[in-house]
C-alpha cells in the first residue's frame, strides 16, 4: 500500500519549523540607508609637536566623528622639562616600544578594519611605522597613510624593504605633486587621495606698517639649520649692517642655532601658546621659510597668508600649489636670495602683499576647513576597507 505525503506549502506567513531542535533564523537584509563605518585603530602624535601636531588636532577629532574607533595611541616621546624639538634616544626609544606594544594589544583584542597612521618621514620613528604597518597586514586590518611632509617618497624609490613593508596601503597626500610622486615611487598603493592641510581661522590682521618704515620680520616655529633660520638670521644682520630699518622677532624652540645668530634679533617671545599665536602675526609683515629640505605644507605659511603678510619659502611638493598660484614667493636656500626678497618688501611690501592676497583669494576655499574636513570624510565613507 502506497502512503502519499501531502507537499507542504509554505507562505510568507508560514512560521519557520524546528529540525533537530535547530532553530533557523531569517538574514534580515540590510536596509541601504544604513551606513557601516569603518572600525579604526588611530595612532596619532601630541599637540604640542609642531606641524604633527596640528594636523593630529584638526584630524584624530574627524576620524573619530566618522568611525568607530577602538583605541587612540600616541605616537610621541615624553618631552617633559625639555626646551628641545626632538626628544632624547632614550624617550624616543621607549615611546617607539610602547606604540608597537600598545597596537599589537589592540590588534588582538579589538580587530579593526582600518589603522590611521600619520607616517614620519626619516629614522627610529619611518621603521617604528613599517612595524605596525605590517602587524596591520598581519592582523587583517587596512593601513591608512597620512603624509604630511613631501620627502618620503624619494626613501621609497631607494628602499626596497620600505615599499614592502607600506605597499599595499592607502594614502592621504598633501597636494598632486605629492601624489604623483608616491605613484611613481614604485611602492604599491590601494589608493592615493589629496587632503591639504586647513588654514588656520580667526586670526588677527597685520596692524599698519610703522610710520618710521621699519620692516617687520618674523620666525614662528623650531629654530633650526634644516629649516634655514641661520639663513634668516645671517641675511637680516647684513641688511642691519647697512643701515636698513628691520625689526626682527622670533618664537618657538632654539634646536641647534648658534648663539652669535641670535645677536641680530630684537625680541625672541620664546615657545608661544596656541592662543597666543595670533597675537605674534599682528606684529609681523614679512615671513621667510628658506627650508634647506621639503618640507610639507606648513601651517605657518597658511597662517601668514590668512592674515595678509608677504610670505617667502623654498618650494616643495608639498606646497607646490601656493607657489604655482602666486601666494608664496619663491626663493632659494641662501643668504643672497633672502636679502633680494626683504630688499623688495622694503622697497614695495604693499606691492607684494596685494599681488600674493589676490592669488590666495582665489585658492583659499579649497583650504577651508570645512572644505577639508569634508574631503577627508568622504574618503573614510566612501573606500571599501
Amino acid at each position: 500500500m502506497s502512503v502519499i505525503i501531502p507537499k507542504l506549502r509554505v507562505s510568507p506567513q508560514t512560521p519557520l519549523l524546528m529540525h533537530r531542535r535547530r532553530t533557523v533564523f531569517p538574514i534580515r537584509k540590510r536596509s541601504p540607508s544604513t551606513t557601516s563605518w569603518p572600525t579604526v585603530l588611530v595612532l596619532r602624535h601630541s599637540a604640542s609637536l609642531g606641524g604633527m601636531g596640528r594636523a593630529a588636532e584638526f584630524f584624530t577629532p574627524v576620524v573619530e566623528s566618522c568611525c568607530r574607533v577602538v583605541a587612540v595611541v600616541s605616537l610621541s616621546a615624553d618631552r617633559t622639562g625639555s626646551m628641545k624639538f626632538r626628544a632624547t634616544w632614550s624617550a624616543g626609544a621607549a615611546a617607539t616600544v610602547a606604540a608597537v606594544v600598545r597596537c599589537a594589544r589592540v590588534l588582538t583584542a579589538m580587530s579593526p578594519s582600518a589603522i590611521y597612521l600619520p607616517i614620519s618621514q626619516w629614522g627610529l620613528p619611518l621603521l617604528r611605522d613599517a612595524i605596525i604597518t605590517m602587524l596591520a597586514r598581519a592582523f587583517r586590518c587596512t593601513p591608512v597613510m597620512h603624509l604630511h611632509g613631501s620627502q618620503l617618497p624619494a626613501r621609497l624609490r631607494s628602499n626596497a624593504f620600505l615599499r614592502k613593508a607600506l605597499g599595499g596601503s592607502h594614502w592621504l597626500v598633501l597636494s598632486e605633486d605629492v601624489a604623483e610622486d608616491i605613484r611613481a615611487s614604485g611602492c604599491r598603493f590601494a589608493s592615493v587621495h589629496v587632503v591639504r592641510n586647513p588654514a588656520p581661522t580667526g586670526a588677527a590682521s597685520p596692524r599698519p606698517s610703522d610710520s618710521s618704515g621699519r620692516l617687520r620680520v618674523g620666525w614662528l616655529g623650531s629654530m633650526h639649520r634644516s629649516k634655514g633660520f641661520d639663513i634668516l638670521c645671517d641675511a637680516v644682520a647684513g641688511l642691519k649692517r647697512t643701515g636698513a630699518l628691520v625689526e626682527f622677532s622670533v618664537a618657538g624652540i632654539r634646536s641647534d642655532v648658534p648663539p652669535h645668530h641670535m645677536s641680530c634679533v630684537d625680541e625672541d617671545l620664546g615657545v608661544l601658546a596656541p592662543d597666543e599665536v595670533h597675537s605674534f602675526w599682528s606684529g609681523v609683515d614679512v615671513f621667510v621659510l628658506p627650508a634647506r629640505w621639503a618640507e610639507g605644507l606648513p601651517f605657518v605659511l597658511l597662517e601668514g597668508l590668512q592674515v595678509g603678510c608677504a610670505v617667502a619659502a623654498t618650494r616643495s611638493p608639498g606646497s607646490a600649489e601656493l607657489f604655482s598660484r602666486g601666494c608664496v614667493e619663491q626663493i632659494d636656500s641662501t643668504v643672497e636670495s633672502v636679502t633680494d626678497f626683504l630688499t623688495l618688501c622694503m622697497a614695495d611690501i604693499d606691492g607684494v602683499r596685494h599681488r600674493q592676497q589676490k592669488a590666495w583669494r582665489e585658492l583659499r576655499p579649497l583650504y577651508d576647513p570645512d572644505t577639508v574636513r569634508d574631503a577627508f570624510s568622504r574618503i573614510w565613507r566612501d573606500t571599501n576597507f
